[in-house]
């Protein structure tokens, strides 16, 4: 994934987290909450794919 998806993904995810916020008034945890499951997405979620991809090449 490029960096540039990376960041429209992490965009959109706080701007969703904003918008929630501002119905539940708590706008500054749904941003971070927002933020931090689009990091989660973007990095976190590749990283493991590949992470069981090498392991599953190395055992064969």
């Amino acid at each position: 994934m490029k960096q540039l998806d990376q960041s429209f993904i992490i965009g959109i995810l706080g701007l969703i987290g904003l918008f929630i916020g501002l119905f539940v008034k708590n706008i500054m945890v749904w941003t971070f909450v927002g933020i931090a499951v689009g990091y989660v997405i973007t990095f976190w979620i590749p990283y493991f794919k590949k992470q069981h991809q090498l392991k599953k090449k190395n055992t064969k």
